[in-house]
């Protein structure tokens, strides 16, 4: 048993929440499939609230955590009524073709937030996100994968 054993918070979280498998589209950027996402849930779910939120990655990082942004918070949030909201996290491949993966930020917010009883997800697949969202008791119209 190593010291990193007897720690009550794991150095490498794992997700307490739902992660989709690469789906091996490596030509469709993760750009690409968040605007899908948002194009799709206009049509199927327009009384479903969604907004892109904005994280860190390219700012001054001390002037975002002064205005309140958080590393590692998913990509998009969703909001309807009676008080439902979820997170959402889409993933692409990088113009190398890998396909993207959680940082550790990312999993620990994820995991915080599926504490609090606030349901994320992580995809490749924006069709499956808007799947997911219905099941989670969005007023969303079923949508099939056209790709």
């Amino acid at each position: 048993m190593t010291w990193a054993d007897e720690l009550e918070t794991s150095l490498s979280p794992k997700p307490q929440f739902l992660v989709e498998m690469p789906d091996g589209i490596r030509d469709w950027t993760e750009i690409g499939r968040q605007t899908t996402l948002f194009s799709v849930m206009r049509m199927a779910a327009p009384k479903v609230f969604g907004m892109a939120v904005p994280n860190a990655g390219k700012r001054n990082p001390m002037q975002a955590r002064r205005e309140g942004i958080r590393s590692g918070a998913f990509d998009t949030v969703w909001h309807s009524y009676p008080r439902l909201i979820a997170y959402v996290e889409m993933k692409g491949y990088d113009s190398r073709g890998r396909a993207g993966s959680l940082s550790t930020n990312q999993i620990e917010f994820g995991n915080r937030m599926t504490a609090l009883g606030i349901p994320c997800g992580c995809f490749f697949d924006p069709c499956s996100a808007v799947s997911w969202l219905r099941e989670q008791g969005f007023p969303v119209t079923e949508v099939r994968n056209g790709r």
